[in-house]
């Protein structure tokens, strides 16, 4: 089974639409589960929730109650550098918490332990859903950008040039949310495999906040498009390849 997560209801609304009629759903820790199939692949699917608690909260619920053999989250984000636009799709390579700050002690901004301050999403995950998101846009007349990168994560939406440069710089990101690295931290303790998907809906500028609502559900769809294309290939059982 393959845990799909959201932070919120509209970019997880076209999975549930899509879940197939023998679908059920139950609660844990003031979470909705929704289980069934999607593009005939087993999915448990939640709104986690925005922030990393939510996000960390959410995932250790999916490994201990569902057993996921993976994990996929998937969102907006905002761009942190100029060649990225509104509908580009950016996939982590790593993910990283900006927020985190304990050079008091001798360490990085990011780094919560002595293993470092990145952490690396699945090659091979990464791999199928960018290929996956080339595919499914191949037939645009203006397709998305689909870019693998650093995506970093904090409890603050961005939207000051000054904070943009620092975290680009500090942490070589390209785009920025707020749940992504928890999600990596839980599944990195867990030995599970897991991507973060994102669309750019912002520039992470003074007016992000208004960008995001007006992207949000275009953005919410193209996400869609792209996951369904790759759970075909996420699911182990029946190893489909492109062509």
């Amino acid at each position: 089974m393959i845990g799909l997560l959201s932070a919120m209801d509209e970019e997880i609304e076209l999975f549930r639409s899509h879940l197939q009629s023998d679908s059920t759903s139950t609660s844990f820790a003031g979470i909705t589960f929704d289980l069934g199939t999607i593009n005939n692949c087993p999915v448990v699917l939640a709104k986690c929730g925005v922030g990393k608690v939510n996000a960390a909260m959410a995932s250790q619920a999916m490994i201990d109650r569902f057993g996921i053999q993976s994990l996929v989250f998937t969102g907006l984000a905002g761009a942190l550098v100029p060649h990225l636009r509104r509908g580009d799709i950016v996939i982590a390579n790593f993910v990283a918490q900006h927020d985190i700050d304990l050079t008091a002690f001798g360490r990085r901004p990011g780094q919560v332990s002595d293993a470092g301050r990145l952490i690396e999403a699945d090659p091979k995950i990464v791999d199928k859903i960018a290929r996956a998101a080339e595919q499914s846009f191949a037939d645009n007349p203006n397709p998305p950008q689909v870019l693998v990168g650093t995506i970093v994560t904090g409890d603050s939406f961005i939207a000051d040039q000054q904070r943009i440069k620092w975290i680009q710089r500090e942490f070589g990101a390209i785009a920025a949310e707020m749940e992504g690295a928890a999600v990596g931290q839980v599944c990195q303790a867990n030995k599970i495999p897991f991507a973060v998907v994102r669309v750019i809906s912002d520039s992470a500028s003074g007016g992000a906040a208004g960008e995001f609502i007006m992207f949000l559900d275009e953005a919410s769809e193209r996400s869609y498009h792209i996951i369904e294309t790759v759970l075909p290939m996420l699911n182990t059982a029946r190893q489909p390849q492109f062509v």
